[in-house]
């Protein structure tokens, strides 16, 4: 009797104890559940987007679309209609130079400074080579230099002949700092300034592009002059306004 006594007694213990393991089991369960389901933020594997978990259980996932990754879109440039202002600046020959001077051709213009330790000398290859495709005098090239306290005409003298510019129809200028900068910034929309980082060669914050100037002194067009297929797009341009 005490036997069997014993026996339903740990079977009694037994079913308590397994009954104790899985309400733990059950409830452990359940806040796990719980948790997961109020994180407002789920994570995707490495660096996939990120969904927001709603109230009512329903998501948001970015719009590809409208995000900041979509793909660029290039702002049509409109230049001044009444073109490059009036200007009188002086050559690598101290002779001034006006917009009057230029009128009557198309011109190329560029902008760069003689101790530059970036794109500049890359500027400046660009130009020779079109020097050497428009050899007749139809077409003016025009380096402004964005450093004009320090790229005075003689400076300029030494720059052009490195890179065997035919100053009868490629000048350089230099002149007063805030007429050059008036004319990048406002008349051909280019960018130039100080740098806030004034490390020898880096002086002067400025573009790689290269502007087309019609025979009225109106800018008609922008091309990054390291980019091959920018300066075919040029020379086609180029070559309709000659064509008229």
């Amino acid at each position: 009797m005490s036997e069997q006594t014993n026996d339903t007694n740990s079977r009694g213990s037994l079913f308590i104890v397994g009954f104790v393991l899985w309400g733990a089991v059950f409830v452990a369960l359940f806040f796990m559940w719980k948790q997961r389901n109020s994180d407002p933020v789920v994570k995707g594997d490495g660096d996939s987007e990120q969904v927001v978990i709603k109230g009512n259980g329903s998501s948001d996932v970015p719009d590809h679309e409208d995000s900041d990754a979509s793909e660029p879109v290039e702002i049509k440039m409109t230049w001044p209609e009444e073109g490059v202002r009036d200007f009188a600046l002086t050559d690598s020959r101290e002779q001034t130079l006006s917009k009057n001077d230029l009128l009557g051709k198309p011109w190329i213009a560029s902008f760069i400074f003689t101790r530059c330790a970036g794109p500049c000398p890359q500027v400046a290859a660009a130009f020779k080579k079109l020097q050497k495709r428009y050899p007749e005098p139809n077409v003016n090239l025009v380096t402004f230099t964005v450093d004009p306290d320090h790229d005075t005409p003689e400076v300029l003298t030494k720059f052009a002949g490195f890179w065997e510019a035919d100053l009868e129809r490629w000048f350089f200028l230099t002149g007063d700092k805030d007429t050059i900068y008036n004319m990048v910034q406002k008349d051909f929309l280019m960018p130039v300034a100080p740098s806030p980082d004034p490390t020898p060669g880096w002086e002067i914050i400025h573009t790689t592009n290269i502007c087309l100037v019609d025979a009225t002194g109106k800018v008609v067009g922008k091309y990054n002059s390291l980019k091959e297929d920018e300066i075919a797009l040029l020379r086609r341009d180029l070559d309709a306004l000659l064509d008229h």
